[in-house]
């Protein structure tokens, strides 16, 4: 049945940047505040590494279950239900014991954040479905400026209140702070879903998903979000490493906390408003390579606190427009989606994400293999993060000139 509601204009972009912000606090509770408490409870830098990449596993494997975003209630409704549970379980991590407790306080982690993932798929269906195409870079940017911004607030706010009023406390603030922003959803007008029997439901999602995912831009678009370019993984890992740098507990929390939050907003707020002017993926690759950059310096830098933040806040400023490229990637490559928007968007985020897990992995490697050699484990991790970001660089840029020659050959024979 045709819709009998009055045309509205469609949301602004900046609108998503409030309802994105849960996704945001959760993401900085797990990255920066999760390392460097369980750092503090005497856990290896191996295991909190292990555990980091542990956390965004179930984000790698969300498009399994995203179908039901695209299904039932409306969008909005979604991402209320699904920031309550993630607000649930984050704060409950906080009332457990470490390292007893170790077990449990990542289950909870691994669940919270994979229900904030669910946050931020919503956001993105919603974003590709009621906001213009000529916004989608901006609304890109205010996507991961909420996200990066909110990395600020669950990174260095959950630091400062655990160090001064107990983990508790923190928990407590966590879960308000995870449910809260995501209630300006209600003000998103989306069109009523029409009716249909699950097999059609299911069975026009694969069809559009095979579409997508067949077509030489969107074959492309998962290569891109697979490979280890664009991909700031050790925003991860910065506060474990601290102590490294001799960087005080005040320092690491200004730095990952909120210096870190502010910097990453701004850069992705930035990168969205060049976004819309620039070619998507060729801005990819040149972020990708900025991240190397800022690995080589911070690497052969001396193991100061200055050195430490100075480092960190660049990563950070890059690390913004990383995000906001990636974004902008994604969405040009399920433009036009309507039904299934949410499982593409899940997708190919999910794609994003397992580059990102293996790398902090991979990073991990790197710390250790040098420090059992009697190195410098930071910069074995750098070292590491730079290689393969240039590696991914190098390899999809090489792949972009041969379907560009081959292209151009095919249109001078026709």
């Amino acid at each position: 049945m045709p819709s009998t509601e009055s045309p509205r204009p469609p949301p602004p972009p900046w609108l998503f940047g409030i309802t994105n912000l849960s996704f945001g606090i959760s993401g900085g509770y797990t990255s920066v505040a999760m390392p460097f408490i369980l750092r503090q409870a005497g856990v290896p830098v191996g295991t909190i590494a292990a555990a980091s990449a542990a956390v965004l596993i179930p984000m790698s494997y969300q498009f399994l279950w995203a179908p039901v975003l695209d299904v039932g209630l409306r969008r909005r409704a979604w991402l209320v239900l699904f920031a309550a549970l993630s607000a649930l379980l984050l704060g409950l991590s906080l009332f457990l014991d470490l390292p007893s407790q170790l077990l449990p306080f990542e289950i909870c982690c691994v669940l919270g954040q994979g229900c904030a993932g669910l946050v931020s798929s919503c956001n993105g269906a919603l974003v590709a479905t009621t906001v213009p195409g000529a916004w989608h870079g901006r609304a890109s940017g205010w996507l991961n400026a909420a996200n990066l911004g909110g990395n600020a607030i669950g990174g260095g706010l959950v630091l400062g209140v655990t160090r001064y009023f107990g983990a508790h406390a923190a928990g407590l603030m966590l879960a308000i702070l995870c449910l809260l922003p995501t209630l300006a959803v209600v003000s998103v007008r989306e069109r009523p879903r029409l009716r249909r029997r699950p097999a059609e439901v299911f069975g026009g999602m694969l069809r559009d998903v095979w579409h997508t995912a067949s077509s030489r831009r969107g074959w492309t678009g998962i290569l891109f979000c697979l490979a280890p370019v664009s991909t700031p993984a050790l925003l991860d890992l910065f506060s474990a490493i601290g102590e490294d740098f001799h960087a005080p507990a005040h320092t690491v929390e200004l730095s990952m906390g909120y210096g870190s939050g502010l910097v990453t907003a701004f850069g992705a707020l930035l990168g969205g408003r060049l976004l819309d002017r620039a070619h998507r993926r060729t801005a990819y690759l040149l972020s990708g390579l900025l991240v190397a950059v800022v690995d080589l310096a911070m690497a052969y830098a001396p193991l100061t606190p200055q050195a430490y933040v100075a480092g960190t806040l660049c990563y950070s400023l890059v690390a913004g427009l990383c995000y906001a490229a990636f974004t902008a990637v994604v969405f040009e490559i399920i433009d036009g989606a309507d039904r299934s928007a949410a499982v593409q968007y899940t997708l190919f985020d999910a794609a994003g994400n397992l580059a990102t897990s293996y790398l902090a992995w991979l990073d991990g490697l790197g710390y250790d293999y040098y420090k059992s050699r009697h190195l410098s484990g930071p910069a074995g991790m750098l070292l590491t993060d730079a290689g393969m970001n240039v590696a991914g660089a190098c390899a999809l840029g090489l792949l972009m000139l041969a379907l560009f020659s081959r292209g151009h050959r095919q249109r001078q024979a026709a």
